[in-house]
């Protein structure tokens, strides 16, 4: 059996090809970093969504927790038995929702950067 021997390419062969190598990977560098902006843009974008969201959601609860005392408590006399007893139910939902409120305020400006107490 005879074995065929090729050359090794000559130095011309190999800087084309070398050229060639850093073309492909300064597109892949340039692509990656398009990726990476926009992904960076969603993320703000969703992290702005948080904070919003979170902001919302206090501001929501903390107004149904205000509703739940004064039913509840302020003017009880006012209310029927069903009344107060939804009421005091509403104190721990609306005490969740300002804790989750909050949570999602923190994701919110913490992905944006913001330092918080």
């Amino acid at each position: 059996m005879i074995i065929t021997q090729t050359m090794p390419n000559s130095h011309e062969d190999l800087v084309d090809e070398l050229a060639h190598q850093q073309i492909d990977k300064g597109v892949i560098a340039t692509t990656q970093q398009l990726t990476l902006k926009q992904a960076d843009t969603d993320s703000s974008h969703f992290y702005s969504h948080a904070l919003i969201g979170g902001n919302s959601t206090m501001l929501i609860a903390v107004t149904g927790l205000i509703l739940c005392i004064l039913v509840g408590y302020s003017y009880a006399d006012n209310f029927s038995l069903a009344a107060q007893v939804a009421s005091h139910i509403g104190l721990i939902i609306f005490a969740t929702a300002v804790k989750i409120g909050y949570v999602m305020r923190c994701i919110g400006l913490d992905g944006m950067g913001h330092l918080q107490l």
